[in-house]
């Protein structure tokens, strides 16, 4: 019987408990917290605008000309009644709106308004900066090489999973 506990693992084997402390182990949980910590602290910076990460997320990927419902969907990765509560808010808030496709009158197209395009204006760059300002810890140096060691470890894991 396995137990995962902090960094390592607690075997239990016939009743004798044994501890596997690896360095594998403490590099996923290192890389669990820290994302954690990054979108928990940018999340909160969004909040401060009163946008949440969904609605922030919709907004980057609506460009002028809109973009149609099952886009979207796909592109925030979720399913169309999620999709209907996010737009709907974002309607009440005066920073989206739904239009029939011209070209296809079954699709709708999600709209920026005037108001949402300046939000998308405003907080774009500024989710930009506090990405940057949480990578200032690391050298342009170790930016590069923490990059080309995420590239391997990504391309060795399965797509699907």
């Amino acid at each position: 019987m396995k137990y995962s506990r902090l960094n390592c693992l607690i075997l239990l084997t016939e009743g004798v408990m044994s501890v596997e402390c690896s360095l594998e182990m403490e590099v996923y949980k290192l890389l669990k917290n820290t994302n954690r910590k990054i979108k928990k602290e940018l999340h909160e910076k969004l909040a401060d605008n009163g946008v949440t990460w969904p609605q922030f997320h919709a907004l980057f990927h609506i460009s002028g000309e809109g973009i149609a419902f099952t886009e979207l969907a796909r592109e925030l990765h979720c399913n169309a009644s999620n999709l209907t509560g996010i737009i709907d808010r974002m309607i009440e808030n005066n920073w989206v709106y739904r239009e029939h496709s011209e070209v296809d009158r079954r699709v709708w197209l999600i709209k920026l308004t005037e108001e949402g395009a300046a939000l998308k204006a405003k907080l774009v760059p500024a989710h930009m900066e506090d990405i940057k300002d949480r990578m200032n810890v690391l050298t342009p140096q170790e930016l590069s090489t923490l990059k080309s060691l995420l590239e391997k470890l990504s391309s060795g894991l399965n797509e699907g999973e």
